[in-house]
């Protein structure tokens, strides 16, 4: 139980763990298989490489300038993000149908595709067409020939598939291949194509021009019977109005307006700085002396002279009057002449004064006048744009006429000029040459690639198989599904190596690799439990078939090595001990629980092996299970355990009856004989799960007929022959 509970813990820990060694081994066991399927693939990648058509690529390049050429020499910048746009653009129309179709008239394709079809009927009158004709009465003739309208089309379409187109992307060049099965071909395709997409754009752009140029030359037509109407009718108006061109009328009075406004802004500047010096003239007194500060004052060359002599007569009369006094001759004609001079530059600066009143009531009068002047011209512009309304209105319609003829003239001259201009935005870099080598088929690449193939398909197939072949392989994956202890190996015996049938072998030479085996599972069963080893022993399986008689036979003849050892033949369905043993006695078991017969009389001692007896079945009863679950079997169990030192029970297999499950509660242990390659872990883990269940004690598995050589491929180098014996043995 503990190894069950340690194994089943190992068992999940290692279930989410991807064994990449274990699918190193399926394949490595599978190599021959794998190495099959590769090399019927690299046949087939060979024979299709040598059957198929070789093709021929042509290429050239192709250089396309988003900006179109212009002859006025004005270029209308492209947007950036329409430089993609423009170039997929491109890719449509060098692969659309019209350039196909200009190609394969260029080319003169339809009527080398009819030389071709024609040549191909006369060659091609098989057997059946023949048969054909005479049995139904139909011949090539009666079927409808293409017209050339649709065999223009079906080349075309073939063109554009073969047709291959790329770049234009980082630079504005463009590749344009063809692949043909004729590099001639192929190579004139791509030629006659890129002059046939140049010829596209120049006449797609010429009809533009011509479709431009016509509907201008209309629109202008008709422009200049308007303009002219226009003009009579402004005119005829003037004439009846008696009136002279609205804008110069108008031109002369804004000019009048302006000059009476720049007129009326100096004289208000005037104004202002008279009345600033008129305000101040009426803070003063008459008598003051403060006028002398005014700037008017102070600019008079005369009173500024008078002051001068003021002061200078004021210094001589104040000398004067220190020396002399005033009653002194010199002091009363010095007072006097400065009395004099007082009085002069009083009589100025009144004279001043009087003149900045003088001009500030002059300014004052000066603004009014011109406001009103302005004012009245004001209003006659407003009468003259009332009563000039409908001649302003003509006049603007006129211009607005004359502009938009005279654009269309300009237009229409630059569409004559685009129309004999023949440059093209679209140049041929490098022409397409013959090529000289196929692009397919690649031999190299297919015989890769079927190899490729081949060594991928044989690897699935054996991973595939390895997934559905649920059968045990080695005694590691009896103990990975069965959850319990894997006791060893039966070697599958060849005939080259066999001393006689599988169940006499041990008995016939004990140095063999096949005894070695069953000697190591005989050393298995005594340490499964040192303290009390089993004594008495069931051998089952799950189906019938798997060795377990075989197992029995050579196991017990093992054990006869260490002691008085007895095979008991338990199936009393199926028996095969005496069959195997060349016992010609029909009494056994069942002999001994009828009481017929005495234990002395059944048992049966080889001579080949010392102290190896056997105890067969027996006449065949009608109820073995009624038998087996007797208190008669249990009590002679026991006694035979006193007589024996070892017994070994040949049972029946457990699922198809239940006489095992009954049998594996009276016995120490229980052993599981699985075949190799042949049992399914469905059906060997339901057996053990049914011994479980009614508590028998399942010691271990053993694999039987198994094959050394083919458990190596598993990985497991130890599984040689010398391990299990010596190699004379083998």
């Amino acid at each position: 139980m503990a190894f069950q509970e340690r194994n089943m813990a190992n068992t999940s820990d290692s279930e989410d763990i991807v064994d990449l060694a274990q699918y190193w081994i399926t394949i490595k066991r599978a190599k021959w298989g794998i190495l099959l399927i590769t090399l019927v693939c690299l046949l087939v990648g060979v024979l299709m490489a040598r059957t198929a058509t070789p093709v021929y690529q042509a290429a050239s390049k192709i250089l396309a300038d988003p900006q179109q050429p212009n002859a006025t020499f004005e270029t209308a910048p492209v947007s950036f993000a329409m430089i993609p746009l423009f170039y997929q653009t491109q890719y449509e129309i060098i692969q659309s149908r019209t350039i196909a179709e200009s190609v394969v008239d260029k080319l003169e394709l339809v009527d080398r595709y009819k030389r071709e079809q024609a040549k191909k009927l006369a060659e091609e009158k098989t057997l059946l067409q023949k048969i054909k004709t005479k049995v139904l009465g139909e011949s090539a003739a009666d079927t409808k020939p293409l017209t050339d309208a649709e065999i223009r089309v079906l080349l075309a379409l073939e063109l554009r598939s073969n047709l291959f187109v790329s770049g234009g992307e980082q630079t504005q060049i463009i590749n344009v291949s063809y692949q043909s099965e004729n590099p001639k071909l192929a190579a004139d395709i791509i030629n006659t194509l890129a002059q046939s997409y140049i010829q596209f754009g120049l006449e797609a752009r010429l009809d533009d021009v011509k479709d431009t140029e016509t509907w201008l030359s209309k629109q202008s037509a008709e422009l200049k019977d308007q303009l002219t109407k226009a003009e009579n009718k402004l005119r005829e108006f003037r004439i009846q109005q008696g009136v002279v061109d609205s804008n110069l009328q108008q031109q002369d009075s804004n000019s009048r307006v302006q000059t009476l406004s720049d007129q009326l802004i100096s004289a208000q500047t005037q104004l202002s700085s008279a009345e600033e010096l008129y305000l101040q003239v009426q803070k003063f007194n008459s008598d003051s002396n403060e006028f002398l500060t005014l700037s008017p004052i102070q600019q008079n060359l005369t009173i500024r002279q008078l002051v001068t002599e003021e002061s200078r007569l004021q210094s001589r009369a104040n000398e004067l009057f220190e020396r002399y006094k005033e009653k002194h001759p010199k002091m009363i004609s010095a007072r006097s002449e400065l009395k004099s001079v007082k009085a002069s530059l009083a009589s100025e600066v009144q004279k001043v004064v009087g003149a900045i009143e003088s001009d500030y009531e002059l300014a004052k009068q000066q603004v009014k006048n011109i406001s009103t002047l302005l004012q009245q011209e004001k209003a006659g512009i407003q009468s003259l744009q009332g009563s000039n309304y409908t001649l302003t209105a003509l006049e603007r319609d006129v211009e607005n006429k004359l502009r938009i003829y005279e654009s269309f003239n300009e237009r229409l001259m630059e569409a004559n000029i685009k129309g004999d201009y023949t440059a093209s935005n679209i140049q041929v870099i490098d022409y397409a040459s013959v090529p000289k080598r196929p692009i397919s088929p690649n031999v190299k690449i297919i015989i890769l690639f079927a190899t490729f193939l081949g060594v991928i398909l044989g690897v699935c197939i054996a991973l595939l198989r390895e997934m559905l072949n649920k059968t045990f392989h080695t005694p590691e994956s009896l103990e990975e599904n069965l959850n319990i202890p894997s006791l060893g190996i039966t070697m599958a015996l060849k005939k080259k190596d066999a001393h006689g049938i599988p169940e006499l072998e041990y008995s016939k030479d004990t140095e063999t690799v096949f005894a070695e085996c069953v000697n190591t599972i005989r050393t298995s069963l005594q340490f499964s439990d040192i303290e009390r080893p089993p004594k008495t022993i069931l051998i089952s399986s799950a189906n019938s078939s798997e060795g377990k008689s075989t197992l029995a036979m050579n196991l017990a003849a093992a054990y006869s090595q260490l002691g008085k050892t007895l095979l008991l033949e338990v199936d009393l369905r199926k028996p095969s001990v005496a069959k195997n043993l060349n016992i010609r006695s029909n009494i056994g078991l069942t002999d001994i629980l009828s009481d017929a017969k005495t234990f002395d009389e059944c048992i049966v001692k080889t001579s080949a092996v010392k102290g190896f007896s056997v105890l067969p079945c027996g006449h065949i009863p009608h109820d073995p299970i009624g038998l087996l679950s007797s208190q008669r079997f249990s009590d002679l169990l026991k006694t035979l355990k006193f007589e024996f030192d070892h017994i070994i029970l040949d049972g029946p297999p457990t699922l198809p009856v239940s006489d095992a499950c009954v049998i594996a509660n009276h016995v120490d242990g229980v052993i599981m004989a699985v075949r190799a390659e042949d049992t399914k872990i469905r059906v060997s883990k339901e057996a053990v799960s049914r011994l479980t269940k009614l508590n028998a004690n399942v010691i271990g598995a053993v694999l039987t007929v198994a094959e050394p050589q083919k458990m190596s491929f598993y990985g497991d180098h130890y599984y040689s022959g010398e391990y299990y014996g010596n190699s004379k043995g083998a």
